[in-house]
């Protein structure tokens, strides 16, 4: 198996699809909410309520499986929470209510709450660290990608076929992605330390913080960690709104039909799409060229989330649908940066033989704004009353402070290449 070869992209291709899953699985919710909404008499506190749902175990599930894909194959991994999540979708079709679909998104996120880290862990076994952002910034528009192929396609379903042969379309896909997988999926040689069976390739790819084990706690307490959990944090409530309320938001506010909701949708995650090329390109042509990685990997994309937190508050501000549409779609969709670029340079100050945990506890943590961030926005979409364009106006408002104090936190704290000399310093040899 080669390192960064023909077998690497097609397993960054085979994981992007199932990122894709993975958020469509995370988006048919939001595109069905207003039937769901109107077919059990939910308040949006309610809705906000089964939204959070979903981050309920997202975050516990997503540290514990990185830490179990430190020690089994990913390829295993992988395809176990990928059935996991297909079958979670499952119960909504038949007699569901306010419980059955409240359980169904706590089930289904605790399974969809690795997927990332645990994707990224595989893809990162395939590529030497110098050549990461490509197909990480690849792997992280996969979300996007998920939604602008699949939400104008659920919203015909939701709107020919009821909302429930949504939830049923991207179960299907999901048990087929996972039939392919076990035929096409593997592990990549870069794994572990040098052992005596490891190849050439994997042997040179090994750093001198790879032949050491470092506590854990000195990795999550590191300025880089610790920088890119609270600008991936800021950047995931924005996400978290954009896949709850924005389809609502659409239809509630500004008064698009259920289709049209569905379409407009797939514009920040288009956005998405662009700045996340833009930055994977920009971050490794930068360490290809000697940069730093501070710079490559902290300073360009925080400086990319506060440009999309300006857009974002700007939103909550200005007048006419088509200057609001535009300023969402602009930062909503430059939010993303912040996960591909936390998860290389998260990557970068690991041990091989930890990267899985700290993977897990980089996504268990930002994820944390998923519980938050829906629920919140309920409770003053409710509290405007009759009013709710005043509530989506402070929600919008608030997100974009976040977003600009993230961009920030990352530009001041992410330095990659320091911590890791510091980690090395204070790591033991590896068993």
């Amino acid at each position: 198996m080669t390192i960064g070869g023909i077998r690497a992209w097609v397993i960054t291709v085979m994981l992007m699809v199932l990122m894709m899953i993975n958020f469509a699985d995370k988006a048919v919710l939001g595109l069905a909410a207003t039937s769901i909404r109107a077919e059990f008499g939910l308040t949006a506190q309610q809705y906000g309520t089964i939204s959070s749902a979903f981050f309920l175990l997202f975050s516990i599930s997503a540290l514990v499986v990185g830490h179990l894909a430190d020690r089994f194959s990913t390829r295993k991994v992988l395809i176990v929470l990928a059935l996991i999540w297909s079958a979670a979708m499952l119960p909504v079709i038949g007699p569901a209510g306010f419980t059955v679909i409240l359980l169904s998104r706590v089930v289904l996120g605790a399974a969809e709450g690795p997927a990332f880290g645990v994707a990224q862990h595989a893809v990162q076994k395939w590529f030497k660290d110098a050549d990461r952002s490509m197909p990480t910034a690849w792997l992280t528009l996969a979300s996007p990608l998920g939604v602008i192929v699949g939400a104008p396609v659920l919203a015909w379903l939701i709107a020919t076929h009821g909302w429930r042969s949504a939830f049923v379309a991207v179960a299907v896909v999901g048990v087929v992605w996972s039939a392919l997988w076990l035929v096409i999926g593997r592990d990549g040689p870069i794994d572990a330390p040098a052992t005596a069976d490891a190849t050439s390739a994997a042997t040179e790819s090994v750093r001198p913080l790879d032949r050491v084990h470092v506590p854990l706690r000195k990795i999550l307490g590191s300025r880089t960690w610790i920088g890119c959990a609270l600008s991936a944090f800021a950047g995931y409530w924005a996400i978290a709104l954009l896949i709850a309320w924005v389809p609502a938001f659409l239809t509630d506010d500004l008064g698009y039909s259920k289709a049209t909701a569905g379409t407009l949708t797939a514009l920040p995650w288009i956005v998405g799409v662009i700045a996340l090329l833009a930055q994977g390109f920009g971050s490794q042509r930068l360490m290809k060229g000697g940069v730093s990685s501070r710079w490559a990997r902290g300073v360009l994309p925080g400086s990319i989330a506060v440009v999309a937190g300006v857009c974002i508050l700007l939103s909550a501000v200005v007048h006419g649908h088509a200057m609001i549409l535009g300023l969402l779609a602009l930062g909503l969709g430059m939010c993303g940066v912040a996960f591909a670029a936390g998860a290389v340079a998260c990557g970068e100050i690991a041990p091989v033989r930890q990267r899985g945990v700290v993977l897990g506890a980089f996504v268990g943590f930002y994820s944390l704004a998923g519980v938050i961030a829906p629920f919140v926005a309920g409770v003053l979409v409710d509290r405007a009353g009759s009013d709710p364009s005043s509530g989506y106006t402070v929600v919008f408002a608030l997100t974009g402070v976040f977003v600009i104090v993230g961009g920030l936190l990352a530009v001041t704290l992410i330095s990659p290449e320091r911590d890791t000399a510091r980690l090395t310093a204070t790591g033991r040899p590896a068993a």
